[in-house]
């Protein structure tokens, strides 16, 4: 049963009853109207900051405004306590007045106070939503590098792309996309930008994402939920607490628990009543006492690796049950959204149920309660109980925290999609393998200054060496198709004017380091990368590959052959991608019919500075380099 302060009650009551003639203070929900333009990605980007400005602007004066109100009722609240004290004196000292009098200024002290605390409530709000739209604009400004959730825990240490396309780290696409509150939903986040989902899946996020990119109120109620204290510890305590192997107690210690602690009880009781001799009474409280005893030590090492296990206090449940509540609520849209929704079905209940547990257990920690409850068995009977709520629920428990972190994954691609309204989803086709993209651009440069190229990919065309100078944007187009490619996978709008695309697993070799450690030179470790792209193409995969420089650690003759046996083999294996290289030597073998490949370049362009580059991608191979120039412009002298 949870205890009610009787001034909470009080207040309560009061604010309830008179409610008719106290102004009711305005519900915070801030309206959001997406803007939209058909003029072009500027156009568009300057109608999301004018509208981010607004809200900003907006939630500044409420917060201005609750913050004086504030301030005002809490003058009031001390001008009705000065007169509370008053009119005590007067009624009951002097007697002056009558006594009924002096319920006025106590009416006046509780509305104050109840009014102080919701305009308090109503400035932290505000504040709140001032972090969340600061945040959005600077997304859309270009300024979030170095300023979000990296990630770099999550990365797969095996993964074939997550390191060279920059998935994680600073400056990376899961800090651009990752604007979630739970443990559950950075895991959810980096699983689907690791794991690229089967297309009926793929067409259901999108769906699902456009349902919610409107929802600005959703996001706004979310945000508000990340004031309140979330800890990924406590999280992750909770996550390995509920896979942990069950701890077994005999049938019997439970019933044994209760009945030893009833019949302390009633030995008490007994003996305050006279109904046995109060030193009869003792001693039987003593033998009960000795057994509660015995059987605490008997339980001890299985209730101390529970709690330790746990460790947890209830407040730790609040945020959770708060979003679950959210999401159970809310009215959903689209096949997803559904399946989430029914999945987190009874959620909060269930939290509800583990955190009253845990409050019911704390209370032995509490120093006014520990002794009088010590005789009880209080610690170890709540916590036997928690034991057996989590061998039947928590499997449950950890479903609905998956299912969590799912709908927190949406919403962040939600509110990148609101941010980047001129971004199209891709058109998933089923035959391939097949990538077809118009005007694409690099998803983490700034729309202001990003280049887009056309690539086509597929059919007749199923490899692109591209050749160019230092400098030209040889890898950065590279991460550019992959990251889209990578996009496309999750559910979200991709940084181009259109993208076809069958269902590819990326795979890149232009991140590669050499370990002295483990005794791998460059050219091994390029080599076994390699290896793993061949591996993960003849296990059936739609490989879409990426390879920076390819054999750039060998000789030009080398180089030739064995670039040659690689690009045949991919293909061999129904593999489509781009290969980049400085040596053109190489663009024979795009020229080789049979191979299906295209030779494509980046030129710079001689100014009176020195160079230029245009990133514009152009048939055919490179004419000249432009090494021996940047190395003059250093100023290391040539001979």
């Amino acid at each position: 049963m949870r205890i009610i302060p009787l001034w909470h009650w009080a207040v309560g009551f009061l604010t309830r009853t008179l409610r008719p003639v106290i102004p009711a203070i305005p519900p915070f929900r801030p309206s959001f109207e997406k803007a939209l333009s058909t003029d072009g990605r500027e156009t568009a980007r300057e109608q999301i900051v004018s509208t981010f400005h607004a809200k900003i602007d907006e939630n500044q004066r409420r917060r201005n405004h609750a913050i004086t109100q504030r301030g005002r009722c809490y003058a009031y609240l001390i001008v009705s306590l000065l007169a509370l004290v008053a009119s005590f004196l007067m009624c009951f000292g002097f007697h002056f007045l009558p006594h009924w009098v002096i319920f006025l200024p106590m009416i006046a002290t509780l509305v104050s106070f109840e009014k102080a605390r919701s305009h308090d409530h109503l400035a932290r709000d505000c504040a709140q939503l001032l972090n969340l739209y600061h945040g959005r604009l600077q997304r859309v400004e270009h300024e979030w590098m170095g300023k979000g959730d990296p990630g770099v825990d999550l990365e797969l240490s095996d993964h074939l792309s997550a390191r060279d396309l920059d998935l994680f780290g600073e400056g990376s696409l899961f800090e651009l996309l990752c604007d979630v509150q739970t443990p559950a939903g950075r895991n959810a986040l980096a699983q689907w930008l690791q794991t690229p989902a089967p297309p009926d899946e793929v067409l259901s996020r999108q769906q699902a994402i456009r349902s919610l990119c409107d929802r600005a109120d959703l996001r706004e109620r979310l945000a508000l939920l990340r004031g309140e204290e979330t800890s990924e510890y406590s999280w992750n305590r909770l996550r390995d607490w509920l896979v942990a192997s069950p701890v077994m107690f005999p049938r019997w210690a439970p019933w044994g628990g209760v009945l030893l602690s009833l019949a302390l009880l009633s030995a008490a009781l007994c003996g305050w009543t006279q109904l046995i001799a109060p030193h009869d009474a003792l001693w039987i409280a003593a033998i009960i006492g000795t057994a509660q005893g015995a059987l605490a030590l008997f339980l001890r090492s299985r209730v101390r690796s529970i709690l330790t296990a746990m460790h947890l206090p209830a407040c730790s449940f609040e945020s959770m049950r708060k979003l679950c509540s959210l999401v159970e609520g809310e009215p959903m849209d689209g096949l997803v959204l559904s399946v989430i929704q029914r999945r987190l079905r009874g959620s909060s209940k269930l939290v509800s149920q583990l955190q009253r547990l845990v409050r019911l257990r704390d209370m032995r920690d509490t120093e006014l309660l520990f002794w009088s409850l010590l005789p009880l068995l209080w610690n170890t009977q709540w916590t036997m109980r928690i034991e057996r709520w989590r061998q039947l629920h928590g499997h449950e428990l950890l479903q609905y925290l998956t299912a969590l972190g799912e709908f927190e994954a949406a919403m962040a691609i939600a509110a990148y999609a609101y941010e980047n309204p001129s971004d199209p989803y891709p058109e998933l086709v089923s035959e391939g393998p097949l990538l077809e993209a118009i005007g694409m651009g690099h998803p983490l440069m700034d729309v202001r200054t990003c280049v887009t190229n056309d690539v086509m990919l597929g059919g007749e065309k199923r490899f692109l060496l591209v050749t160019g100078s230092n400098m030209s944007g040889k890898s950065t187009l590279l991460r550019a198709v992959g990251l889209n490619a990578t996009l496309a996978g999750m559910g979200a709008p991709v940084r181009a004017a259109r993208l076809r695309l069958s269902p590819l697993q990326v795979c890149a070799s232009i991140r590669i380091d050499d370990s002295l450690l483990n005794g791998r030179s460059h050219f091994y470790a390029e080599v076994d990368r390699l290896k793993a792209i061949f591996n993960h193409a003849a296990s059936g995969s739609s490989v879409l590959f990426l390879i920076d420089e390819l054999f750039g650690g060998t000789n030009s003759a080398d180089r030739r052959v064995a670039a040659e046996a690689v690009i045949r083999l991919l293909i061999e294996r129904q593999a489509i991608g781009l290969l980049t290289s400085h040596d053109l030597a190489l663009t024979e073998i795009a020229e080789k019919s049979e191979l299906k490949g295209a030779n494509v370049h980046f030129a710079d362009l001689p100014t009176a500075e020195g160079l230029s580059f245009d990133y514009h991608l152009r048939p055919g191979k490179v004419q000249h380099s432009n090494a021996l120039k940047i190395i003059k412009m250093m100023g290391i002298p040539l001979n």
